[in-house]
């Protein structure tokens, strides 16, 4: 019976699982009550409503503890300023790490921080505000024009 530590462990791990389970039970239950309550008042404001009309939206991420409100933008702009060439959101990434002395090293971290550069782009692209090149996580970014230039610095044109 060598085996007592790991069977232990085993079902302390098994009971800390089912305990997260019938936590997330619970909030699931209520989110649906919510929900449902939500549908209700809507249908009193509108009675034909029929409920096709409501599609799911992926909750905002957390706020990540390494930028401050606005600065992933801010060095969106800056690398793309600073260097003549489209960049990559993993150069922004890289540059950006070397500079908060994070360590580049750790993947979950450069991928997070990855992300959010990639969002924050495709939202500066659909404003056009910036413009992609190619698809996907090897996509470059430059400014369009000395136009984006100026309304990103809050200069104003002739």
């Amino acid at each position: 019976m060598g085996n007592t530590f790991v069977i232990n462990g085993l079902m302390e791990r098994a009971g800390i699982i089912k305990g997260e389970i019938a936590a997330s039970e619970k909030l699931l239950d209520r989110q649906r009550t919510d929900l449902a309550h939500v549908l209700a008042t809507l249908r009193m404001f509108d009675p034909a409503y029929e409920g096709k009309r409501i599609y799911p939206r992926r909750p905002a991420s957390p706020r990540s503890a390494h930028f401050v409100q606005g600065e992933i933008t801010r060095r969106c702009f800056e690398a793309m300023r600073e260097v003549s060439a489209p960049v990559s959101a993993a150069d922004i990434t890289e540059r950006t790490m070397t500079d908060k002395d994070l360590d580049p090293e750790d993947r979950k971290l450069r991928s997070d921080m990855i992300r959010r550069f990639l969002y924050a782009l495709q939202r500066l692209a659909k404003d056009k505000v910036v413009r992609r090149i190619g698809h996907g996580i090897g996509a470059t970014w430059t400014l369009p024009s000395t136009e984006a230039t100026d309304l990103q610095s809050g200069r104003m044109r002739g």
